[in-house]
C-alpha cells in the first residue's frame, strides 16, 4: 500500500481550513482554492507558487467559482476569480483579481457564471452580462489623459470633424513621434473590442482618417475588421441571440461561427456571411446543410422539394446532390432521392449513389451517359454480385454498350461465362466464333470432332448456312482423316486441298478419287490438284497418263507450269505443243530457248509475238535479233 501526506499551497495556513471549492485555468494549469474560514488562494497547480490570496470574509462554500478570462504568463495578470454566494434568495457576486482587487455584485434571481477566454459570462433569468477587464486598446484609447497615439488620433478625427485646427495640433504630434502607423492600429484594436456599433464606427473613422496620413499602406486588414465587426454586431443582435466578443470570434473562428448558426437552422444569414467574406467552401457547407434540412423535415411531395433544392442551388458543384440523396435514403425518402441525384453532375458520386440503392438499370444508364468505361465495368461487377442470373442477363441485353463490355471483360478473365453471357444474349454467331478460337491443333480428334459439332449447332440456331455447312465438311474431313491415318500418318489436320494433294503423292489415287467424290471436288479443281501434286513427286508417267485419260478440263498450260517448276524441260517441252502459240511462245522464253520461240512467233505470223521474243533476248543475241528483225520485215 502507497501511503499519502497532506500538502499545503505556498504560504496558505493551515489554520486557513480545508478546502472547499477548487477552479482550474486549463490554458496555463493555474488553480483557484476556496476554504471554510473564506480565503481565497491563487497560485500554480503544483502548490508551489502563490499569486495572490484574498480574505472574502465569507466562510459559506460558495456555490460557483469559476476563472474570469486567462493569460498568458505571470506578468499578464489580466485573469480574475467569480464566487457567487446564495442566501436567503440573494444572490452576492464578488470578482477578485490576481492583483487582489475586487468587487461585489448583489442580483435578486439566481445566476450561472461561464467562463470565457475574455472574461465570464453572468446569466440569469432576467439578464445575460459579460463581465471582463478593460482591453488594453481601450485603455490606451479612452484613459483620461492618455497621451497614447491612438488617443491623439481619435482627437484628431473629432476635432477634424468639429472642422477645429487642434486637429492638425494632434496630428503634428503624432507624425513627430513617427507613430501614425501605431495609431492606426490602436484605434482598430480598439474598435474591435469595443461591443457597441457606435463607438466601432467612431474608432474605425479615426482610423480610416489617420490612414490618409500612410504611404504604401495596405488596407487588408482595416477592411478585414470592418467586414468581421459587420457580421458581430449582426449575430450580437437579439434577432440571433449569439453574443460574442471578437477574442471569442478569433478563438472560435469564423467558420465555427457559421457551423453554429447552420446548428441553429439559420441559413439566411449564414449563406450572406460566407459569400460577404468568401469564406472558402462556405457557401457548399451552408448550402449542403440546408438542402439535408429540407430533406428531412419538409412535409412537401418529394418532386417539390427536389425543385426547391435546385432552384435555390442550381446546375452546379456548389453542393453534393448526392450527400443530399443519401440523407434522403437514410430517411427512407428513396423516390427523393433518385431525383436528387438525377441534378448530381459528378457520375463518379452519382453512380455509387444509385447502385447503394440497389437502382441497377438507373445507374448503367448515367455511368454509359457519362463515357466513363471504368465506371460502368464497376456497376456490371456490382450488378453480377448483387442481381439474381435472370435479372443480371434481363439488364444487359436492354444496353448494348453494358453488354459488349462484359463481353470484353469476359474474353479477357473467363471463356465459360462469355459462353455463358452469348448463350443467355442468343447471340450464336458470337458464341460459336468463340468456340472457334477454341480449336488447338494439339486437341485430340475426337474432342475437336465435339467442338465443331457444338460450333455447328451454334450456326445452325444462327440460321448461318453457309457457315454450317463449312462446319459440317470440316467435320467430315476429320473423320474421312481418321480412317485414312492408318495408311497416312501425318494427314490430320490438313485442309481438304492438302489432303488429296497428299493422297496423289503417295499413290493412294483411289483414296483421292473417293475424297474428290464425297467433297463433291470440280473436275478442274480435282486435275490442277492432281497434276501439281504427281509433278512434284516427278511420277512423270502417271502424269502422261492422267494427261492421256481425257480431254483436259483445265487445258495443258498447267501440265507445261508444273514440269518447269520442278525443273523438268523435257517433259515440258512433250505437253507444249498442246497449248496455244501465244503460250507456246512464253514457255519457250521461259525454258530459254528463245530460236524456238522465234520460231513459233514466225508460224504465227504475229509482230506482237516477235516483239515479245526481243524483248526477251535484249541485245545480248545479235544473230538472233537480225534474224528476228528479217521476219518482221517479211510479214
Amino acid at each position: 500500500r502507497g501511503s499519502c501526506s497532506p500538502k499545503y499551497p505556498q504560504r496558505m495556513m493551515q489554520s486557513s481550513g480545508a478546502v472547499t471549492e477548487m477552479s482550474v485555468l486549463y490554458k496555463t494549469l493555474d488553480i483557484a482554492l476556496f476554504s471554510e474560514n473564506g480565503f481565497l488562494w491563487v497560485g500554480s497547480s503544483d502548490l508551489q507558487s502563490m499569486y495572490t490570496e484574498f480574505d472574502t470574509g465569507i466562510t459559506n462554500r460558495p456555490s460557483q467559482l469559476s476563472w474570469c478570462g486567462t493569460y498568458d504568463s505571470m506578468l499578464d495578470m489580466s485573469a480574475a476569480i467569480i464566487l457567487v454566494w446564495d442566501a436567503m434568495n440573494q444572490y452576492q457576486v464578488v470578482g477578485v483579481g490576481v492583483d487582489a482587487e475586487s468587487s461585489i455584485h448583489y442580483t435578486d434571481s439566481s445566476v450561472s457564471v461561464c467562463h470565457e477566454i475574455d472574461g465570464a459570462r453572468i446569466i440569469s433569468s432576467k439578464s445575460h452580462e459579460l463581465i471582463r477587464r478593460v482591453p488594453q486598446a481601450m485603455v490606451d484609447v479612452f484613459r483620461v489623459g492618455s497621451s497614447q497615439s491612438g488617443a491623439l488620433l481619435y482627437d484628431a478625427q473629432r476635432e477634424f470633424d468639429q472642422s477645429s485646427h487642434k486637429a492638425n495640433d494632434y496630428m503634428q504630434e503624432i507624425v513627430e513621434r513617427n507613430d501614425i502607423e501605431l495609431a492606426v492600429n490602436q484605434c482598430i484594436s480598439a474598435a474591435a473590442c469595443s461591443t457597441k456599433p457606435k463607438l466601432q464606427k467612431a474608432l474605425l473613422r479615426a482610423a480610416s482618417y489617420g490612414k490618409c496620413f500612410l504611404e504604401n499602406d495596405s488596407p487588408e486588414h482595416f477592411v478585414d475588421m470592418c467586414k468581421t465587426l459587420r457580421v458581430l454586431n449582426e449575430v450580437q443582435s437579439f434577432r440571433i441571440g449569439i453574443p460574442l466578443t471578437y477574442q471569442q470570434l478569433h478563438s472560435f473562428t469564423i467558420k465555427g461561427l457559421i457551423k453554429r448558426l447552420v446548428r441553429m437552422r439559420l441559413y439566411y444569414l449564414a449563406l450572406p456571411i460566407v459569400e460577404y467574406l468568401k469564406i472558402p467552401d462556405g457557401q457548399q457547407m451552408v448550402l449542403s446543410h440546408w438542402a439535408m434540412d429540407k430533406v428531412k423535415r419538409s412535409k412537401e411531395s418529394d418532386e417539390a422539394i427536389a425543385d426547391a433544392i435546385f432552384k435555390r442551388v442550381g446546375p452546379s458543384d456548389s453542393i453534393s446532390y448526392a450527400s443530399v440523396a443519401n440523407e434522403a435514403r437514410n430517411y427512407g425518402k428513396t423516390e427523393l432521392a433518385i431525383k436528387l441525384l438525377d441534378y448530381e453532375p459528378r457520375s463518379a458520386e452519382q453512380v455509387p449513389a444509385l447502385m447503394r440503392m440497389s437502382r441497377f438499370t438507373n445507374a448503367i444508364e448515367k455511368a454509359i451517359e457519362s463515357g466513363d468505361m471504368d465506371l460502368v465495368h464497376t456497376v456490371i461487377v456490382t450488378m453480377e454480385s448483387k442481381q439474381t442470373p435472370r435479372d443480371f442477363i434481363n439488364t444487359l441485353k436492354d444496353y448494348p454498350v453494358a453488354s459488349a463490355w462484359y463481353a470484353k471483360w469476359c474474353s479477357l478473365t473467363d471463356n465459360q461465362k462469355l459462353h455463358d453471357h452469348f448463350y443467355t444474349q442468343d447471340n450464336f454467331e458470337a458464341s460459336a466464333l468463340l468456340s472457334i478460337k477454341e480449336l488447338d491443333d494439339s486437341m485430340m480428334l475426337d474432342a475437336k470432332i465435339k467442338l465443331l459439332e457444338s460450333i455447328n449447332r451454334h450456326f445452325v440456331d444462327g440460321s448461318k448456312e453457309f457457315e454450317s455447312r463449312q462446319t459440317k465438311e470440316q467435320i467430315a474431313l476429320l473423320r474421312r482423316q481418321m480412317a485414312l491415318q492408318v495408311k497416312v500418318a501425318d494427314i490430320i489436320g490438313l485442309n481438304l486441298n492438302e489432303t488429296i494433294s497428299i493422297l496423289i503423292q503417295r499413290a493412294l489415287l483411289g483414296d483421292a478419287d473417293n475424297v474428290r467424290k464425297e467433297f463433291k471436288i470440280s473436275d478442274k479443281k480435282f486435275w490442277w490438284l492432281k497434276v501439281r501434286a504427281l509433278a512434284q513427286t516427278r511420277n512423270w508417267p502417271e502424269l502422261e497418263k492422267f494427261a492421256k485419260s481425257k480431254r483436259s478440263p483445265i487445258g495443258y498450260s498447267p501440265f507445261v507450269m508444273a514440269c518447269i517448276e520442278n525443273n523438268n524441260k523435257a517433259e515440258a517441252i512433250r505437253y507444249i505443243e498442246r497449248v496455244s502459240k501465244e503460250e507456246q511462245v512464253e514457255f519457250y522464253i521461259d525454258l530459254n530457248m528463245p530460236e524456238k520461240a522465234a520460231e513459233i512467233a514466225k508460224s504465227a505470223k504475229s509482230i506482237d509475238l516477235l516483239d515479245n521474243v526481243l524483248n526477251a533476248i535484249g541485245s545480248q543475241n545479235t544473230v538472233l535479233t537480225e534474224t528476228i528483225n528479217s521476219f518482221k520485215s517479211g510479214l
